[in-house]
């Protein structure tokens, strides 16, 4: 039997040999204290692992259970400010901001951060991250401040008489806050590839999503009404603003004639009446040299520099504002830092807020009267107009003036009155302030037509009194609107109007000559229709020219197509105008703007049926 002999690796017989002795221990040492370590490690990490997953996925189902919460708590909150329990907000801000915090905790924790780097699962945990941190910034930014601030805001005036205005500035500075969350959020969830998430994450995502883009639209009215009434009350130092009152009976596109009009010097909250102008104090001879777009003079001719009642024709506060301030410079010798447009029937929906207002001699405005007493009683009483019924419009105007600076009234109802009247189209402002016009803008407060299609597909219908009259008061009309989107990439919109002269029988020979026509046999209004931003037109027709209707010119104005019509009726007939314009393929749903009537204009879209 042969033994076997044990040959050594040739590192081994280096190993044994006598000079290598140390060599070996120190290398059996390293390896006893690898071993050692690594594995003691490597059960941990496993260990760990199994415990951080465990921990990740009960932290998720906490903040889902805390983020819908948060949901049941803001639509609480949304509830009660509707309903104005002011008392209830700050209980409800305070759930809130506990269910926020505890859903945006875990997110902060380094093993959350980690697991957005995991491949499958990161981007799920990465989006529930920005949600949580969404609702608790809001929460804690501007939920419970604006709770806070709610439930104390007043109208309050200091030792000199002057409005305290640190409720309007603390409420600006609120408003930014929630401009900058919102946009933020804006950016991190359109950086969310929901591609990636499971339907629940997905869900929750394009759930939040739907309620920024609602915040979103919302909070450029609230920025542009508190700019507004900062500017009004002289929030940022002394300026001038000028309070330009349409006359509806003599319609323009934005309302009527801005005959009427009072100066105020304002200045951190302490307003006064510096002097009131009408329109025979104006040059209306001399047109006023301001450069406008060649489709303003081409569809509103010369009257619109010319005749102070003829500045509102375009549907476009800024081009108004322009041609105001600069007849104020050149006339008057001064140019408004502000100007402020406003009609009767803004002051018959605020008059519901703070109830009847008194002339000298005792005769009372209310909500039902004061439209028919400024716009056509007056001209009975005053059948030749001038100096009395100027001193009848200046009386009302400081009467109504005093009656909202007292501030004797329900702020939030009257909140709400200002709202309805900016969005029907009965308040316009403008101020030379740049950052404050920059808040203007997105809202109706600033008097502009939208620039695109985005959020809605935006059509006009206006009007302009030709007959040099105040015979409005008794126009009817209507406007009915098809829209054609069988073809989504080649939409189509017809818009038809009717016009309807209602003078009452006993009246129809008997009016005062202020409010009759001065165009011999009949009554002239002109009529201007707006198709979608970056459309055109397709057809004009007129199915019905009463005593006789012609159309052009045909322009593109505001970024839009407009077309014109002059209409010449007499008492009891019906006119009917149409155009039809195509759309782009990026429209929205439609919105119609009018001319805020004395006789408000119906009305009517209809979709066309797909064949």
């Amino acid at each position: 039997m042969t033994t076997p002999e044990f040959v050594l690796a040739p590192e081994r017989q280096h190993r044994s040999s006598g000079s290598d002795s140390g060599s070996r221990r120190k290398k059996r040492r390293r390896r006893i204290i690898f071993h050692s370590i690594f594995w003691p490690l490597l059960a941990i990490l496993i260990i760990g692992g199994g415990l951080a997953a465990w921990w990740l996925a009960t932290s998720a189902l906490a903040v889902r259970d805390d983020l819908e919460e948060a949901r049941v708590q803001v639509v609480a909150f949304q509830k009660a400010a509707d309903e104005r329990r002011f008392d209830d907000l700050q209980p409800i801000a305070d759930d809130l901001s506990a269910a926020a915090s505890s859903a945006a905790a875990p997110t902060a924790n380094p093993v959350w951060r980690m697991a957005e780097w995991v491949p499958g699962v990161g981007e799920n945990v990465r989006a529930v991250r920005i949600i949580a941190e969404g609702v608790d910034d809001v929460s804690e930014q501007v939920v419970q401040p604006a709770s806070g601030l709610v439930g104390e805001f007043a109208i309050t005036r200091d030792e000199s008489g002057a409005l305290d205005l640190a409720p309007m500035r603390e409420a600006t500075d609120i408003a930014a806050d929630a401009q900058t969350i919102l946009d933020g959020l804006e950016d991190d969830l359109a950086g969310i590839d929901t591609e990636a998430t499971i339907g629940p994450v997905s869900d929750a995502v394009a759930q939040f999503g739907d309620v920024v883009a609602s915040a979103q639209e919302t909070l450029p009215g609230i920025n542009a009404a508190l700019a507004g009434a900062g500017a009004m009350l002289g929030i940022d130092g002394p300026q001038t603003v000028l309070l330009a009152f349409e006359n509806n009976a003599e319609a323009t596109a934005l309302g009527g004639g801005p005959a009427a009009q009072t100066l105020l010097s304002v200045d951190n909250g302490t307003v006064k009446i510096d002097r009131q102008v009408s329109s025979t104090q104006l040059d209306t001879q001399a047109p006023i040299g301001v450069e406008l777009d060649e489709s303003a003079d081409q569809l509103y001719n010369d009257i619109l520099r010319t005749e102070i009642n003829a500045t509102t024709s375009r549907p476009d506060f800024p081009t108004a504002a322009a041609l105001i301030g600069a007849r104020w410079e050149r006339d008057l010798g001064m140019r408004p830092n502000t100007i402020v447009m406003t009609d009767p029937i803004a002051v018959a929906r605020i008059l519901e807020v703070t109830g009847p207002v008194s002339l000298p001699g005792g005769e009372q405005l209310t909500s039902d009267n004061v439209v028919s007493k400024l716009l056509n009683e007056i001209y009975f009483r005053y059948p030749e107009g001038g100096a009395e019924s100027d001193a009848y419009f200046a009386a009302a105007s400081a009467a109504m003036f005093d009656k909202m600076m007292a501030g004797d009234y329900d702020i939030w109802q009257m909140a709400q009155a200002l709202i309805d009247v900016t969005n029907s189209g009965s308040l316009m402002m403008w101020t030379e302030s740049e950052p404050t016009q920059t808040l203007f803008e997105g809202s109706r407060l600033d008097g502009t037509l939208p620039q695109t299609n985005l959020g809605a597909t935006v059509v006009g219908v206006y009007f302009r009194d030709r007959s040099i009259s105040k015979i409005d008061y008794y126009l009817h009309t209507s406007a009915k609107v098809t829209t054609d989107t069988c073809t989504p990439e080649a939409p189509t919109y017809t818009v038809e109007v009717t016009l309807r002269m209602d003078i009452p029988a006993d009246l129809q020979f008997a009016l005062p000559e202020y409010i009759d026509s001065r165009e011999p046999g009949a009554y002239r209004t002109e009529v201007f229709l707006y198709g979608p931003a970056a459309g055109s037109t397709t057809e004009v027709a007129v199915p019905n020219p009463a005593n006789g209707t012609t159309t052009g010119p045909s322009v593109t104005d505001l970024g839009r197509p407009a077309e014109k019509f002059t209409v010449d009726m007499v008492n009891g007939q019906t006119a009917v105008v149409r155009a039809t314009f195509a759309g782009t393929p990026d429209d929205a749903p439609v919105e119609v703007r009018t001319t805020p009537m004395i006789n408000r204009t119906g009305v009517e879209v209809v979709e066309a049926t797909c064949g």
